[in-house]
């Protein structure tokens, strides 16, 4: 089993990763220089780089040491400690979705700082709300001995401030970021992205309604994907920029002071 550390920070060195590249091939970078760290080719701006490349770094340095440790499993610790017997281990926690989306905003946050301050304002706001539900998952998560009982009550506490917050800020976001992507295609193909958006959405809702039938954990996750779906999505419309739209009106309207000019010249002529 992959310790939940190592999923934690092998996504963020991935997402650094990949930001580093992205942030290099937009800032003026080779197409072999950002992949080989400067060694063939240039690298863009490099101070963004050697960041992200470093965040990448200590993230995998960071992992390792969990992974070595097992996230301080109790038989690991005792084998690398040497101890005869193992401490008593920690009660298994309830599974959690905030390390995915906490890497996510994390690259969101460093694609920004190098492309774009509106994906720096979404890496922020994104950073914010999984720091404050992760820390409340974490207090559930030990209040009492039974994770059923965990789980109600982060419920009956939450519930009436995250659901609607949530659903604010997260419509806010995929507004914004659908926004981008129709901006940044071209008319048939924003035409065909926003049907996509709306079905898949109406079959959120669908699978939602089933109540029992579905898995919340099925939920929630198919629900990530599209999020996350939606926010590179965004991402490749705010750095790809606006599509150019042409402006009917003011030709009809020079094509009419055309004619009406002519038929006065005409006029002044008879």
């Amino acid at each position: 089993m992959i310790p939940t550390g190592l999923k934690l920070y092998a996504t963020i060195a991935m997402v650094a990763l990949g930001a580093a590249a992205v942030g290099g091939y937009t800032s003026g970078g080779t197409v072999v220089g950002p992949l080989s760290a400067g060694y063939k080719g240039g690298i863009g701006d490099w101070v963004s780089y050697v960041v992200l490349v470093g965040v990448a770094f200590v993230s995998v340095i960071v992992g390792g040491l969990l992974t070595y440790y097992r996230d301080a499993d109790a038989e690991s610790v005792a084998a690398s400690m040497g101890l005869a017997v193992a401490p008593v281990g920690q009660r298994p926690v309830a599974a959690s979705i905030w390390p995915i989306v906490a890497g996510l905003g994390f690259g969101f946050l460093m694609v920004g700082m190098a492309i774009n301050a509106a994906i720096t304002g979404v890496g922020l706001v994104v950073l914010g709300i999984v720091a404050f539900e992760w820390t409340m998952t974490a207090w559930a998560d030990r209040a009492t001995g039974d994770q059923t009982t965990n789980l109600a009550l982060r419920g009956q506490l939450m519930g009436p401030f995250e659901i609607p917050l949530l659903g604010l800020v997260g419509g806010g976001i995929v507004v914004i970021a659908v926004s981008r992507i129709l901006l940044a295609s071209s008319e048939l193909g924003a035409v065909v992205i926003a049907g996509v958006v709306a079905v898949i959405v109406f079959a959120i809702g669908i699978f939602a309604a089933q109540g029992p039938a579905i898995s919340r954990n099925v939920l929630t996750g198919i629900a990530g994907v599209v999020m996350a779906g939606i926010l590179v999505g965004g991402v490749w419309g705010a750095v790809s920029g606006t599509r150019v739209i042409e402006e009917h009106h003011e030709e009809e309207g020079e094509e009419a002071g055309g004619e009406e000019s002519h038929s006065e010249e005409g006029v002044e002529e008879s």
